[in-house]
């Protein structure tokens, strides 16, 4: 499932949601706000939350749950 929302043409929130159907303890989020404060120049902030597995092996596979956050700042010196 995919949801975008414009602020306005400066400012966007993007979000996913991702669930495996193998296993229903599968499921990641991604949330993505980016602020274009001037031509090519952009801050992102970033926050996902999932699961992740540690062996492929399909007998036992343990699962992790990970959150990572990241901020983006991007900047042109010649616009």
């Amino acid at each position: 499932m995919q949801a975008n929302y414009s602020f306005s043409r400066f400012l966007t929130f993007s979000s996913i949601g991702q669930l495996d159907t193998a296993n229903s303890q599968a499921v990641s989020a991604n949330f993505r706000l980016r602020y274009n404060y001037r031509p090519d120049c952009d801050l992102f902030i970033v926050y996902n939350v999932g699961t992740q597995f540690v062996s492929l092996a399909a007998a036992n596979p343990q699962q992790i749950r990970e959150t990572r956050f990241a901020v983006k700042f991007t900047y042109s010196f010649f616009p």
